[in-house]
């Protein structure tokens, strides 16, 4: 079995150091270290680590539960391992879905029990490709494919599908948090997520989908869109 691949992401580079000697004795391979959530984004890209090592503090406007969304987005696993043990922390941090969360100071013991339980986690079988959603007193499966965008409004979301639409009350948040780890959706404004499976175009302002319906995009959001669309 081929070792597991791991990438840093830490400012501090004695700590980083300090991560990989262990990392190393453990017998795990690295793909490399990044200390700002930028430099993290091009080694996703360039490498395709299979587990990343995410401290939530880093250098630059982006912290590491950002850098998380945005690996996940890329159906990226990754573990914090940060000196945060707070609940207000912990909690935002569960929101991303991490593979685990370990506190400094840790010994070699606890990071390779830590990894170990991710990698199990790893190799379960893939993720469903569809949901059940409310329909009358019942439920409806929908599959992930026909979704082509999901939109916020106030206290409900709605589903677009070609043919119809479904309204869901819960907001934004909490329907991402209910989607398999693997997906194909992506945050390009704060209120839509769209499926980039049906994304024929974009610009600055906007993406199109295959239907032709336009889409707004975020200021903020733009140079991640790129990143995770493959913009060369």
């Amino acid at each position: 079995m081929q070792p597991l691949r791991i990438a840093i992401v830490e400012d501090e580079m004695i700590i980083a150091s300090d991560m990989q000697d262990m990392l190393l004795e453990l017998g795990y391979q690295i793909c490399g270290i990044a200390a700002t959530h930028a430099e993290a984004l091009i080694l996703a890209k360039q490498e395709k680590p299979d587990l990343f090592l995410l401290d939530i503090t880093l250098k630059g406007k982006l912290d590491g539960l950002q850098l998380a969304q945005a690996l996940r987005q890329q159906n990226l696993a990754f573990i914090f391992v940060t000196s945060h043990s707070d609940y207000t922390t912990i909690g935002k941090a569960k929101e991303t879905q991490p593979y685990g969360y370990l506190i400094k100071p840790f010994s070699k013991q606890d990071l390779y029990a830590t990894i170990e339980m991710a990698q199990g986690h790893l190799r379960q079988k893939p993720a469903s490709n569809s949901l059940f959603v409310p329909l009358g007193k019942g439920k409806q499966k929908v599959s992930l494919k026909d979704i082509q965008f999901v939109k916020a409004n106030g206290n409900y979301v709605e589903i677009k599908m070609e043919l119809k639409r479904i309204a869901l009350r819960k907001n934004l948040k909490e329907f991402e948090g209910k989607l398999p780890a693997k997906h194909h959706f992506i945050r390009i404004h704060k209120s839509y997520l769209v499926n980039r499976q049906h994304i024929v175009s974009y610009n600055q302002f906007e993406v199109t989908l295959k239907d032709q319906t336009k889409i707004p995009i975020g200021r903020t959001y733009y140079m991640e869109i790129k990143w995770l669309l493959g913009s060369v």
